[in-house]
């Protein structure tokens, strides 16, 4: 019903508005349904200027605004140069922070000065920074403009603003903080007053109410319709701007009156945090396209953009050629068509992305996916923002190189697609596309989805401590589970087909059951393939929950348990369940709604995956009590003997099942060895990296295998293997390496050494024992291309192969680990050699990889490495950036007094490392560097692979084609940043002003803006890192080895050495090697004007020309279009042209100019005679702005320190002088450990370790000087060798060939005191009845012998013998007399007592050999014993 407003005048009718309560004013939403444009002469009671509603003052896609609403007014007098309001909060743009904006009448939100000369304002690209301003700035229609004074569209016109807070942000919170499902009130007409104003806040355009808090929920649900994740974004406040019948700067009474005016609004959102930020745009009427009249539109083109400033980049708002005719089309189309027309939505909080969706048809237009961080496995589902969605067409989403993934439309603006399992690490282009069979335009839309292994997967289902599911028995059979209930939609309602009025924001949508899944995976043979591989199978659902959608939970987790002793459908056989069931090593959960047309477990829906867990807790006997839900103890220890057995026989099967394979160890010590002590393999970037869980560089928590360690250090890449055969055709230096799927694992100890398998059996004292060495993989964690087949899978194979082997012969089973480790025994270093390590820092202090010590400044692009391909490398080419860095020493307060814009950035002599880019053969182009001023907030450093800025919040290592980049998020903003070219081996440490921490530095707003770069390079391109170079051209001719050359070693063709030598003020840009720097490895056009240059120099024969910050790789020149190829193109800090040229020009500083200069300033600073009048102020500004604030304490505080004196005279920085100075020693000190040669024989493999400990425990036994002992427990004795020293072994025959070894001994082992004993008084019982037995045998062997010769003397029986009598004993009794013919029982010898009286006479004396033969009766008469005669004659 329509209320007549006859006769009331207007001052009435004003003041009867004022007292009219507006209690249901709602913002205007019209999400799903259709748009409505504002209708004349339909003016509805209470919406006069309520924003809403039908009416002939604001549209339907406005919010509300105006005084009533809680608005100021820009004042006229500021309309022009811009009216500038705080904030009161940082709200984040383009990557700075802004407590402030100056809102203008020409259509923007800035925050810089604007230059307006002229009819164009320039931004961006069109500017010439710094000469000229470029200020960032928001602009929704930035063109001049003006606020009509007459006539009616004058009444109400002007630019509105306010500032709404959250109630929560000053602890005013009512009921509700959200106040979901409220109603705005209206306010006073005339606004708060000053006393009502939010804490701290004393404006009256700040508004911290249930209305504010009504208006940023509102904002909230606009969000998550039209953004792909915006259901993650929580508003805590807003800058809503309108501008309301604002025309053409030059337009006359006639074009206004003929509607050539504007009204439209901009809404930034932001959080508490100041970390997420996005910009709402309404567009209501938009009668004009430029500052011209008549509609001319020749001069002053309107412009909708987003601008960083300083040249960082600019973002069109609808970057289409609609929009480039005619502008005004931005009220006509929209972003969000199922909500309202004229609407746009963009993420502001770093570079620009829009959301929404876009009607472009050519080019490249970026795709918004969230989340764009899926796990490998997939079945998942993301989001996207991309074309204008029609649900009569079915849409696809290609993978490069992979498969499809089909999309459903969740509204026109939205749509959402399941991604398959796509067997794969690293990034992936995705491109969005209509399925039809006729030719489409929709070919713009571009976007990349990072796929990663669920080991690492940031969005993996957490179920609390991972270790814990890795112990025997477990700590408790309640497990903790949590998720976010909004990554869970009802499939019904999108896959009814009759979903026209979903909406995202309805919590209903979220209202699911879930089931709670456990996957097996193993490696298995498949007779249908005839290969090995990998199987993903639903073993069972554990248990149901139901998913939580009430609004409290939009933000927080759900919590729920898993309780392990109840399954509550297996989907094994029991025959399976007993047999097949132990052949899954490990597996993971999957939370899914629950499909009810899924009966076996094969048809699971799109869910969140865990990560790798153990399945020992389903193992049970056969036995029905073990299906209850409770457990007694005597259950829960039945069952922990179970899997102990049940371990046991799967470790044996798995040692017997890895026995089989390859030995890899060869490969594996040979070609990655590990480093012999901790500080080379930190500086050995590009072979070895710290493991993303098991370092306590990364502070990382989730380690469950090598427990106990320090630090853990794995292999950056796969192990890289090359022909190991011999001959002369098949020459393995004439072959290329080649990746296989092995990786290495290094643990360091509390003092650096490595932890040896070995000797875990003796220094593991206890069951949970914190000595748990690394060990080599068979399948490496990250996983090999084409990540599909056995030892492939990132993540999972590992854990099938070698991590959960671990756990059943180490863990669960008793007395088996010495079986894991001995099919993985621990790297001794014996095969490495250390890397070539070179640094540059601060002011171009460089350590070159050959160890040659020197400063080098001049501005431009340098060969930082080049080494060319040959047979057995790739290419390799890094270049970096010197710029000169600015005086901080400017005031920026008298910009505009007495410095114009151009004066503001005032270079120095000094030039810094602002960024640094990496390729090789094959690989995506990397470029590391500094952010712009006033743009290292939250992020310090740009990282750019593949022309596409990469962020790293929440996935801190990730891998690109041929490349593996990781940063340390310890310190806030990325400022250390680890990039290694895998096939290439070289590796690149980048950190930000030497990773301090900006934040306990109270002087400092940002970080300094300069990098440090370690360059790493491997010993197979025949670098020496001693600097020995004298035979150098011998061995390159001899090993064929390429030539390695650029900035970090600059002299490759040079003989003479660098041994030990330091840096000296001679060193500090000496004219002997400058020059030759400049001339062979700065890039053409990137220096100073006048640099000279030598291009038909010796050295630049083959060196690279093309800048790799300009150009792109063709396949990634498609991405050009975005801000980053800006970003990465354009200077950090960029200087007027006067500063090239003339007395400004850049001069390098010499190490005498340097003391100079120090001399003089100190004189000026303490010589009494120069500081009186008028010679101070004339010797002030022609010598002093040059001088450091302080220079008597440089010389004072930097001793001798050159890389000291240097910064500290430049940069006038106490902070970067002492952090220049500490970074080179400590270096220098690194480096020389580092680069050491370790002799390593090993270690000692101990065979029967029971009982026996290693003394001392932890002291390294393996290097040359190691001694290691060996004793035994009190209850028992050390038995064997149990002492060993490592030393060098010389043939001295060839003095040239020499080994290290340990001493030769027995192998120890250790018997018990009890069986000792026992075996001692066997010993002597055995020895007592032994000594008798050896008596007795003695006795009967001397009885034996007599007896013997009595015999043989028998045998002589009728021949008198000699006797001799004194040891012949006389016998007493009478002989027997004996026949002749009977011999049988005659002695072989018969002695015979001579008779008395009688001699010897020669006969008797003859030899018993020499006897007279018998006679021939004698011979007859005997047929028997004829054996013993003596026949002889």
């Amino acid at each position: 019903m329509k209320r007549r407003w006859n006769g009331i005048s207007p001052l009435a009718l004003l003041l009867l508005l004022t007292q009219i309560p507006h209690k249901n004013a709602q913002i205007n939403q019209n999400v799903g349904g259709t748009a409505q444009n504002p209708t004349i002469n339909q003016v509805s009671s209470g919406q006069l200027f309520s924003g809403t509603g039908n009416n002939p003052f604001y549209g339907v896609n406005l919010v509300p605004f105006g005084p009533e609403a809680g608005d100021l007014v820009v004042n006229p007098s500021m309309l022009t140069a811009g009216m500038t309001i705080d904030l009161h909060m940082f709200f984040p743009y383009y990557g700075g922070l802004y407590n402030y904006t100056t809102i203008s009448v020409n259509g923007y939100m800035g925050f810089a000065t604007v230059l307006d000369q002229g009819p164009t304002i320039n931004i961006g690209d069109s500017t010439d920074w710094p000469r000229q301003e470029d200020p960032a700035m928001i602009a929704p229609y930035l063109c001049k403009q003006q606020v009509p004074q007459t006539g009616n569209p004058a009444r109400r016109a002007g630019v509105y603003y306010r500032l709404l807070l959250r109630q929560s942000l000053f602890g005013r919170e009512s009921n509700s903080n959200t106040n979901l499902g409220g109603t705005m009130t209206s306010s006073s007409f005339f606004g708060q007053s000053a006393s009502l104003a939010c804490p701290g806040t004393a404006d009256t355009y700040v508004r911290c109410d249930q209305n504010s808090d009504y208006f940023l929920d509102q904002m909230m649900i606009w969000i998550q319709e039209g953004v792909a994740g915006g259901a993650m974004f929580r508003a805590d406040a807003a800058v809503v701007v309108t501008w309301y019948n604002t025309a053409s700067a030059i337009s006359g009474r006639s074009d206004i009156d003929a509607g050539q005016t504007g009204t439209y609004q901009a809404i930034w959102l932001t959080d508490s945090t100041a970390r997420l930020s996005y910009v709402i745009l309404n567009y209501d009427r938009l009668g004009f396209d430029a500052q011209d009249f008549r509609a001319n539109s020749r001069s002053g083109r309107c412009r909708a953009v987003f601008n960083g400033g300083n040249h960082t980049g600019s973002v069109e708002v609808d970057p289409t050629q609609p929009y480039k005719n005619s502008p005004k089309v931005l009220a006509q189309r929209s972003g969000v068509p199922h909500m309202v027309r004229g609407r746009y939505m963009f993420r502001v909080d770093d570079i620009v992305r829009p959301a929404g969706c876009s009607n472009k048809t050519g080019g490249t237009y970026p795709i918004m996916i969230y989340p764009n961080i899926v796990d490998m496995l997939g079945e998942m589902t993301v989001d996207v923002n991309a074309c204008c969605l029609d649900r009569s067409q079915t849409y696809i989403m290609m993978i490069e190189e992979r498969e499809v993934a089909t999309c459903q439309v969740i509204n026109p603006a939205i749509a959402r697609c399941s991604i398959p399992k796509i067997y794969d690490w690293g990034t992936k282009t995705v491109y969005f596309q209509p399925q039809s069979r006729g030719a489409n335009d929709e070919k713009a839309f571009v976007g990349y989805i990072y796929f990663v292994p669920p080991t690492l997967d940031p969005m993996r289902l957490d179920i609390g401590n991972i270790y814990e599911w890795y112990k025997n028995p477990m700590s408790n059979y309640l497990m903790p589970i949590s998720w976010y209930p909004r990554n869970f939609t009802n499939p019904d309602i999108l896959n009814n087909g009759n979903n026209m009025g979903v909406r995202i924001s309805d919590d209903s949508m979220y209202g699911v059951q879930l089931g709670l899944y456990i996957v097996g995976y193993r490696e298995y043979k498949d007779d249908e393939i005839k290969k090995f591989r990998p199987e993903y199978r639903t073993l069972a659902r554990v248990t149901t929950y139901s998913n939580n959608n009430s609004p409290n939970y939009r933000w927080l987790p759900q919590e729920e348990v898993i309780n392990t002793n109840q399954i509550q459908q297996w989907y094994l056989t029991d025959w399976e369940r007993m047999h097949t069931l132990y052949t899954y090593r490990v597996g993971f959960f999957k939370l899914a709604p629950i499909n009810p047309n899924d009966q076996n477990g094969t048809h699971i829906l799109p869910g969140l995956i865990s990560a790798p867990i153990s399945l020992h807790w389903l193992w049970s006997p056969d036995n029905p009590q073990f299906n209850s839900l409770t457990l007694n103890q005597q259950d829960r220890d039945m069952r922990t003997e179970f899997v102990k057995e049940k371990s046991k026989d799967m470790c044996i099967d798995w040692y017997n099942e890895d026995g089989a394979l390859w030995n890899f160890i060869k490969d594996t010590e040979t070609n990655t060895s590990c480093p012999c002590v901790e500080s080379q393999a930190l500086l050995d970037l590009g072979r070895f990296m710290p493991h993303p869980r098991c370092s306590q560089m990364f502070r990382d928590i989730t380690c469950t295998t090598v427990i106990g360690s320090k630090n853990c250090y794995m292999s950056a890449s796969n192990i890289y293997a090359s022909y190991s055969g011999g001959g002369n055709t098949f020459h393995n230096q004439d072959t290329n390496r080649f990746m296989t799927h092995y990786g290495q694992v290094c643990c360091y100890d509390e003092a650096g050494y490595l932890m040896q398998t070995p000797y875990q059996p003796v220094i593991k004292t206890q069951r949970e024992y914190f000595y748990n060495p690394g060990y080599p993989l068979r399948a490496y964690e990250f996983g090999t291309a084409p990540y599909m087949g056995q030892f492939e899978v990132p993540g999972l194979s590992v854990f099938h192969n070698d991590y959960m082997p671990y756990f059943l012969c180490c863990k669960f089973a008793d007395f088996r680990c010495q079986m894991f480790y001995w099919r993985r025994p621990s790297s001794a270093c014996q095969q490495y050699q250390a890397p070539a390590v070179g640094h540059a820092q601060g002011t171009g202090v460089i350590k070159t990889i050959d160890n040659d010590n020197f400063i080098f400044n001049d501005p431009g692009i340098y060969n930082f490495l080049y080494i060319p391909k040959s047979l057995r490398n790739p290419e390799v080419k890094l270049q970096v950036r010197l710029e000169r860095y600015p005086d901080r020493k400017v005031d920026f307060g008298l910009l505009g007094r007495y410095i114009s814009q151009w004066e503001l950035v005032q270079p120095t002599n000094a030039t810094v490392f602002t960024g640094i880019a990496l390729e090789a053969t094959g690989t995506d182009r990397v470029i590391v560097q500094t952010r712009k001023d006033t743009r290292r907030f939250r992020y310090r450093t740009n990282i750019i692979v593949g022309n596409i800025l990469r962020y790293f919040d929440t996935i801190r290592l990730q891998r690109f084609k041929g490349v593996l980049v990781y940063v340390n998020n310890v310190i806030r903003g990325q400022p250390e940043i680890y990039v290694v070219l895998e096939e290439a081996q070289i590796g690149v440490k980048v950190t930000e002003s030497y990773a301090l921490d900006i934040d306990r530095l109270p002087n400092y707003q940002e970080s300094m803006g300069m990098l440090d770069i370690i360059l790493s390079v491997p010993p197979q391109y025949g670098v020496r890192p001693d600097g020995d170079k004298t035979q150098e051209m011998q061995y390159r001719t001899l090993y064929n080895l390429p030539r390695v050359s650029g900035l970090m070693r600059p002299f490759p063709d040079q003989t003479s050495g660098s041994l030990n030598e330091g840096l000296t003020l001679n060193d500090v840009n000496s004219e002997t090697y400058r020059q030759q720097i400049v001339n062979n490895y700065l890039l053409t056009g990137t220096g100073e004007a006048g640099t000279q240059q030598n291009m038909a120099g010796t050295l630049q024969q083959g060196m690279p020309t093309e800048n790799m910050f300009t150009t792109s790789k063709e396949e990634d020149r498609q991405f050009d279009v975005f801000p980053e190829a800006f970003m990465r193109s354009q200077p950090v800090y960029a200087m007027a042209p006067i500063y090239s040229t003339g007395a400004f020009r850049f001069i390098p500083q010499t190490g005498a100019m340097i003391i100079q200069m120090l001399n003089t300033c100190r004189e000026l600073q303490s010589n009494a005679n120069t500081d009186l009048q008028p010679y101070q102020s004339q010797i002030s500004l022609n010598y002093g702005m040059r001088c450091p604030d302080d220079p008597g304490s440089i010389l004072t505080e930097c001793g001798d320190s050159v890389a000291c004196l240097y910064d500290y005279t430049l940069l006038n920085s106490k902070v970067l002088a002492e952090q220049e100075e500490e970074s080179w020693n400590s270096f220098a000190t690194d480096r020389s450990i580092a680069i050491r040669q370790y002799n390593s024989c090993g270690a000692i493999n101990i065979e029967y370790p029971e009982y026996m400990m290693k003394t001392p425990a932890l002291a390294p036994g393996y290097l040359q000087g190691n001694v290691a002992r060996f004793e035994c427990y009190q209850s028992h004795w050390v038995k064997g060798d149990h002492e060993y020293k490592c030393g060098i072994v010389v043939d001295y025959n060839r003095p040239n060939e020499y080994r290290f070894e340990w001493n030769k001994g027995s192998q120890p082992w250790c018997r018990s005191r009890i069986k000792e004993n026992y075996y001692k008084w066997l010993a002597t019982i055995f020895g007592i009845v032994g000594i008798i037995t050896i008596i007795i045998l003695i006795f009967t062997l001397c009885w034996c012998i007599k007896q013997k010769k009595l015999q043989d003397a028998r045998n002589y029986g009728g021949t008198a013998a000699y006797s001799n009598n004194a040891y012949q004993p006389y016998e007493t009794k009478p002989p027997r007399t004996l026949s002749v013919g009977d011999l049988s029982n005659a002695p072989r010898n018969v002695t015979m007592p001579l008779p008395r009286g009688t001699t010897a006479t020669p006969a008797t004396l003859e030899p018993r050999g020499f006897s007279p033969a018998p006679t021939a009766t004698d011979i007859r008469g005997s047929q028997n014993g004829l054996i013993g005669l003596n026949t002889s004659v």
